[in-house]
């Protein structure tokens, strides 16, 4: 979470008189942190994601001033939601929102708006350095900005972020490569469908890893075969941005990393099950697999059945 900015409202008394300013702690998007009931915050690469929820109906204003700080992109979680959006030239515009409804706003310019209604919102922030960064990877033409967009539905980008916070949701370090490769997809739909292009389109086309990079990419999951690896660090050791590598890596083996690792996390599993008599539960953490919970699902969906089934068939 962004540390809160101190934000004072006014109050009138009785008499019209002015009363001593209220202080209300508010967050990096101007948000009264005492009216959120969700606040969840995680970053992967270039993107910072938020989900932001309030049960409260008059939630109220939320204003931010003009920074460098990049993009916003807001997905709605649920519908029902309106927001009045304060212009230049005391203008204004009414939206409602509805589930998976977007915004896409840049933070160079001021915002204001009056929310209305309780709501749920997924939030992406993304610096202008790591947009020109996504696209680089994904073989896209230069992407210094993103056209902005209010209450646009984009039912695709919704499914994705549902499906990465339930996986954040989870706590399970082993899934981080999940995180990462869900995040590295949500950046490329970004950039295809909101990224203006600002420049011409150099291709740097480099599809497949050399035998080198492969080996040295499989040595490294296979040593974290118990343990967490990021996504950063398989693609920096192949000189590539991490976009770039899960395509390389993809079309060189027929697996995503992630993909890839899990298998070996299920071969070792295999042969804990059927050498030792050590717990499931200690041959879950063992092989990466997470919980007891986790690590059955991910068994029975490689091999069709449950680990305490599959291994009293291979020592009867």
């Amino acid at each position: 979470m962004q540390n809160p900015l101190p934000a004072s409202t006014k109050t009138e008394s009785a008499t019209g008189s002015t009363a001593v300013p209220v202080q209300t702690k508010v967050d990096g998007f101007g948000c009264q942190l005492a009216k959120l009931d969700d606040d969840t915050r995680f970053v992967s690469g270039d993107i910072s994601f938020h989900r932001k929820r309030s049960a409260d109906p008059y939630f109220g204003q939320v204003a931010t001033e003009a920074s460098d700080r990049g993009f916003l992109i807001g997905l709605s979680l649920k519908g029902r939601h309106r927001r009045r959006i304060f212009h230049s030239s005391n203008r204004s515009s009414l939206h409602d929102f509805e589930e998976n409804s977007i915004y896409v706003r840049n933070f160079a310019d001021d915002y204001k708006a009056d929310l209305d209604g309780q709501f749920g919102f997924a939030l992406m922030e993304i610096s202008g350095a790591g947009l020109e960064e996504m696209a680089g990877g994904a073989d896209l033409p230069a992407i210094s900005e993103l056209c902005g967009e209010t209450a646009h539905r984009d039912a695709m980008l919704g499914g994705m972020l549902n499906a990465i916070f339930s996986v954040a949701d989870s706590n399970n370090a082993s899934n981080s490569l999940v995180v990462d490769q869900l995040a590295a997809a949500i950046g490329v739909h970004v950039m295809h469908a909101y990224g203006k292009a600002s420049g011409a389109h150099e291709t740097t086309k480099r599809r497949r890893l050399s035998t080198l990079e492969e080996n040295r990419s499989k040595e490294l999951l296979a040593s974290r075969v118990s343990g967490v690896i990021a996504l950063d660090e398989l693609a920096e050791a192949c000189g590539l941005s991490r976009v770039a590598f899960i395509r390389a890596f993809r079309e060189t083996t027929g697996f995503t990393p992630h993909e890839w690792l899990t298998r070996q996390r299920i071969d070792l599993a295999c042969s804990l099950l059927r050498a030792s008599k050590l717990p499931l539960a200690a041959i879950a953490a063992t092989s990466g697999l997470g919980d007891l919970s986790h690590f059955t699902r991910a068994f029975m969906k490689a091999t069709g059945a449950a680990p305490g089934a599959w291994r009293r068939s291979r020592q009867s």
